[in-house]
Formats: C-alpha cells, structure tokens, sequence
C-alpha cells in the first residue's frame, strides 16, 4: 500500500501527516523531517512504498523523496 507523509508548517510548529491525517507536530523543522524520512524509510520495510513531501508556507510542495516504487498506490 503506498504512504504519503507531509511536511508543512503549521502556527509556528511543523506538522507531520499521513496521508492527509494529522500525525504530529514538531517544534522544529529538521525534526519533522526526520520523523517523515524514518516512517518513510520503515514503510519501505514492511513492503509499502512511501512519499515524504515538503510544503512551503503557501501549502506548494518544494521536496518530495520516494520510497518503492510510485506504480504500487
């Protein structure tokens, strides 16, 4: 099944979420980031791929990585 995890700033905090669901909030860009690329990576693992998307301020996405294969969702 393929995941889709973003990034995006949110009153001051960075919030994490999953597939459209609010996960988390991190005070802190790298952390969010290193919350996203490690459920990614741990998606890969149990055999689903993943997308870890950046948002700017303005909601447009400025980095994206994948995890599997894009053809598996």
């Amino acid at each position: 099944m393929w995941k889709r995890f973003e990034i995006a700033p949110l009153h001051g905090a960075w919030e994490v979420s999953h597939n459209h669901v609010r996960f988390r909030a991190c005070a802190g860009k790298r952390d969010a980031i290193r919350l996203a690329l490690t459920l990614g990576r741990m998606q890969l693992r149990l055999g689903d791929g993943a997308e870890i998307v950046l948002k700017d301020e303005n909601g447009s996405p400025r980095a994206r990585r994948l995890y599997g294969e894009p053809a598996a969702h």
